[in-house]
């Protein structure tokens, strides 16, 4: 059968398209490339390790930029629902810490997580407003709850 013009061999085309590797490597050739990826994937796996060494000792010694004012109100957030007669679903919680650190004023500051946790045990002076604050959203809240 003849071939019309618009017809042409795909087999043909493909062949001088793509480029192929027509021979055959050795069994022992594939070996040694085979050994080498696994050894490269070992030196991958043991540095990925050391990696997430690494971060964990450097999330230790991470500058952070933390707002006090939040960490004092999550400490003491459990204690002032404890005393108070309200909802404990996620979505009053969430409101509650919302209202109480809107109408708080931000305290932020840049350190370590260390030294974070000194100050926020070292400014006690701030700590009965945030529960006299955690106390009005306490009272909003139970009056409105969006549940």
């Amino acid at each position: 059968m003849a071939k019309n013009k618009k017809s042409f061999d795909r087999e043909s085309m493909y062949k001088k398209i793509m480029p192929t590797n027509l021979r055959k490597e050795p069994e022992e050739a594939k070996e040694k490339i085979l050994g080498v990826k696994a050894e490269k994937e070992n030196i991958e796996e043991s540095s990925f390790i050391n990696r997430e060494l690494n971060l964990i000792k450097d999330e230790k010694e991470e500058v952070i930029l933390c707002n006090i004012t939040e960490k004092i109100l999550l400490k003491k957030f459990d204690g002032v629902l404890k005393k108070m007669s309200c909802c404990r679903c996620d979505r009053c919680k969430q409101d509650i810490v919302a209202l109480a650190l809107n109408n708080l004023k931000p305290k932020y500051i840049v350190a370590n997580r260390d030294e974070i946790e000194k100050k926020v045990d070292s400014l006690k002076d701030v700590g009965s407003e945030v529960t006299r604050e955690l106390i009005k959203a306490v009272v909003t809240v139970r009056k409105n709850p969006r549940h």
